[in-house]
């Protein structure tokens, strides 16, 4: 281990010596100890990629409609994790520590970061890789917020956003004072003005693609303006993203017989990070992927092979682009090209919404299956496009955002769960699509819990 990393990793656990998991807004560090302050550290402390910043929430697909969970696996959950995973209003204790905590400590590192980078010279200041290293700080803090926003806020809508809860944000490593939450307009504010900021600084691509890049920042972008339904701001910079990086991964080169197919063939990703594991929920015996959407795979659609494999009369998940078995959940070119064709279409650009689908779905199908859709416009083509984003982004933490989003612009989807006869419902507009933040937070930090009456 170099002397940077293991400088770094001291000043982790000096920030984290305290911490279990929770109370991370409230926690002081000890600066007396020892502090990375070159380049080379600072870079070490975000290049903690797969222990703590490239990492993102899994409740949210755990609530979702995509993962299904068979009555033989229930008695054995955690009341917290039964909880979550019919809505329930009641408290969680713990279920949620992970999803709340650990892009805090994320926003906690960039903040360290930005903070000894203002204390270089003006000259250095103006060299490239201060200014890469600036960029990436805010990529990962805007990266963070955001998931925590899609998971613990009610949905972005323009119109109310001023009025509805956000998030705590911590720009500055100095945490004595408490600080309440911020609005959601503030938050979102947050989020663009970080990565706006960033775009300008990174370079196109990166070294190494658990690093931010100005593609992944455009990227990124277009991901939290869809999210806003700003169709016209998500266009332009998948648009921008796709000028600096198009590789698709064709799946009729891709071998189905691996237990994880997309081992190693991960030539479309952009930004790699990982979902927090949450073994239980997707790959113990017990859990699937929900009925519904595997209907939606037609013949000669090659995901349904490589996506999925039989398990108890079900289907279980392994198409994650990931090195280990945590689902992926970075940014890749399948989710601009649906990012495209759903602002394209939004927009009135219909021939080109459908140009931008086929460019994806014929890299999807056999050669003897794939038709180009045609003829498709307004609300049917729209519909396609969502089909096909569903089908494409699964357990990637996008479909409960991209629920919330919908139900804005009145899609009105109401979830639902059987269990033992009795039907659960998560109607839309309903305030349980803001998760509730872990009790323990809210003990120490005394910041606003969620509600729910």
């Amino acid at each position: 281990m170099n002397r940077y990393i293991l400088r770094s990793l001291m000043v982790a656990l000096v920030w984290f010596s305290a911490n279990s998991c929770s109370g991370l807004l409230e926690e002081k560090p000890d600066l007396s100890l020892v502090r990375p302050t070159t380049l080379d550290e600072l870079w070490a402390l975000l290049d903690n990629n797969l222990q703590v910043m490239n990492g993102e929430p899994c409740t949210v697909d755990i609530v979702s409609d995509d993962v299904y969970l068979l009555e033989t696996l229930l008695p054995s959950l955690s009341e917290d994790k039964y909880r979550i995973y019919t809505w329930s209003k009641e408290p969680v204790e713990g279920g949620l520590d992970l999803d709340w905590s650990r892009p805090y400590q994320q926003i906690l590192f960039t903040n360290i970061v930005l903070a000894e980078l203002e204390n270089f010279s003006e000259e250095e200041k103006q060299a490239t890789d201060w200014k890469e290293l600036k960029g990436a700080a805010l990529f990962y803090r805007a990266y963070a917020y955001f998931g925590l926003a899609r998971a613990f806020c009610l949905p972005y809508d323009r119109a109310t956003a001023e009025g509805e809860l956000g998030l705590v944000l911590r720009t500055s490593p100095d945490i004595d004072s408490p600080l309440p939450r911020a609005n959601l307009e503030e938050t979102f504010d947050r989020i663009l003005n970080d990565l706006t900021v960033s775009r300008e600084l990174l370079a196109d691509l990166p070294a190494v693609n658990t690093r931010p890049s100005k593609a992944a920042a455009y990227a990124m972008l277009s991901r939290v303006y869809l999210y806003q339904g700003n169709f016209e701001g998500s266009l332009e910079n998948a648009e921008l993203a796709l000028g600096i990086f198009s590789t698709l991964i064709d799946y009729n080169s891709v071998d189905p017989s691996p237990s994880r197919p997309f081992v190693g063939n991960f030539g479309e990703v952009i930004y790699y990070s990982e979902v927090f594991s949450q073994l239980f929920y997707f790959y113990f015996s017990g859990s699937a992927i929900s009925p519904d959407l595997i209907d939606q795979y037609g013949d000669g659609d090659l995901r349904k092979e490589l996506y999925y494999y039989p398990r108890d009369g079900f289907m279980a998940y392994r198409g994650q682009y990931s090195y280990l078995v945590n689902p992926f959940g970075g940014l890749a070119v399948d989710e601009l090209l649906l990012n495209k064709a759903e602002a394209e279409a939004r927009l009135g650009e219909e021939s080109e919404a459908l140009n931008s689908l086929n460019q994806l779905l014929e890299k999807r199908f056999t050669p003897e299956s794939f038709e180009p859709l045609s003829g498709l416009n307004g609300e049917e083509l729209i519909n396609a496009i969502l089909v096909e984003r569903r089908k494409e982004l699964v357990l990637r933490g996008i479909r409960w955002g991209d629920i919330k989003r919908l139900n804005v612009l009145g899609a009105d989807i109401t979830l639902k769960r059987t269990i033992n006869g009795e039907e659960i419902l998560l109607p839309a507009g309903d305030l349980r699509f803001a998760l509730p933040i872990p009790q323990k937070e809210i003990g120490r930090s005394g910041i606003q819990q969620n509600r729910y009456e």
